[in-house]
């Protein structure tokens, strides 16, 4: 079986749209963050954002329960600023039943009042983090293997509609919070044809809300896509198959990645636009470097495994960091898992990924910092 993109968890229920949590308590990889957050105490003192024109240099946060947000928020912005992160990716869904319904909604229980978000993107600025907010669909009952990505509702008009005042709803609360940055969609390959209604919705998204504005599109999809021009960011996944065999080698990946890279940026200069990676991410899995988007692929944590997803952050960085074309870099992900050597999905907490990408994002904070001390007046 052949995927076009992030293999998405069978749903029972909305309720059970929740990403798969793996314990692991981090002894002999690389010490987790160490900070705690006591909600009784004061918030440490606020970090200043980074200017408009500074790459985004990240993680992303899915939200997919409103119980304790806020508190969460807090904790976990708290994490990503120790890293050195300047920018969160916070990504929260709409559900349709299925990928040929025409049943769209939001659940109250999944998304954030606008009370909580104002205090959610509130925090993350306090924290020194810019804001990348991303509105998703999920398929709250997929029929086998469906994923947004397949969507093909019965009547597309109707389904615009809806997705419309979706995505209108996201547009105000990022206006009203002073969001830097907003996603229009997110890998819905089936309805990126349709580039006169894609128009349509962008430019009624700017009535409401003036920040920059995105898409993020897959990472073998991208070139189809026709509405650029209306946005101010490419953004795009980054879940290329970099290898045949698991553990390649850190020299294997580099090789990898250099014809994809001169494709890339060959079009970019198109285009015109900066590249955003939306989702930089790989499995702490033996072979994720081979099917990056497919979680599933072995579901089991061992040394190796982590060594493959550290060697393939290292590999993204030493191809991309400091591309002038590129505007930012998200990583997939960071959350309430406890991460460490038994856990085998994506995030970076407590593993051998975790120190390259502190490492990285801290040194992205010191230039940033030395570059502020060096201009005059």
């Amino acid at each position: 079986m052949s995927f076009t993109g992030k293999l998405l968890l069978p749903l029972a229920t909305v309720a059970a749209a929740v990403w798969w949590a793996c314990s692991g308590d981090g002894h002999g990889v690389v010490p987790a963050v160490k900070a705690t957050f006591d909600q009784s105490q004061p918030l440490p003192a606020a970090r200043p954002l980074a200017p408009a024109h500074a790459p985004y240099c990240g993680l992303a946060w899915q939200i997919h329960h409103v119980d304790g947000v806020v508190e969460r928020a807090r904790r976990l912005f708290g994490e990503m600023a120790e890293l050195g992160a300047n920018a969160v990716l916070i990504s929260n869904p709409g559900y349709q039943e299925h990928a040929g319904s025409d049943t769209f909604e939001i659940d109250p229980a999944v998304t954030p009042s606008d009370e909580q978000w104002r205090e959610i993107i509130r925090l993350a600025h306090h924290h020194g983090l810019r804001v990348i907010l991303m509105p998703i669909v999920l398929l709250s009952h997929p029929r086998g293997s469906e994923w947004r990505g397949v969507i093909n509702p019965p009547n597309w008009d109707d389904w615009f509609d809806r997705y419309r005042e979706f995505v209108l709803r996201f547009a105000r609360i990022a206006e009203a919070n002073r969001v830097e940055v907003m996603t229009v969609g997110s890998e819905l390959i089936s309805t990126e044809k349709y580039t006169d209604r894609w128009r349509n919705l962008i430019r009624d998204v700017r009535k409401v809300y003036h920040g920059k504005l995105s898409y993020s599109s897959n990472w073998d999809h991208y070139k189809v896509v026709e509405f650029w021009d209306e946005l101010d960011l490419v953004g795009m996944t980054s879940y290329y198959k970099l290898a045949s065999e698991p553990n390649p080698s850190l020299d294997a990946l580099l090789e990898a990645w250099q014809p994809i890279k001169r494709g890339v940026l060959r079009w970019q200069q198109r285009v015109g636009k900066p590249l955003l990676f939306t989702e930089i991410g790989w499995c702490s899995q033996e072979g994720a470097a081979s099917q990056p988007w497919n979680y599933f692929h072995k579901q089991k944590a061992t040394p190796a495994g982590l060594e493959e997803q550290r060697n393939c952050y290292l590999a993204f960085l030493k191809t991309w960091a400091d591309t002038p074309e590129v505007g930012g870099m998200i990583w997939w992900e960071w959350n309430d898992d406890r991460g460490g050597p038994e856990d085998y999905n994506y995030t970076p907490r407590g593993k051998p990924a975790e120190k390259v990408l502190s490492d990285w994002l801290q040194s992205v904070r010191q230039r940033a910092t030395a570059k502020v001390a060096e201009s005059p007046g």
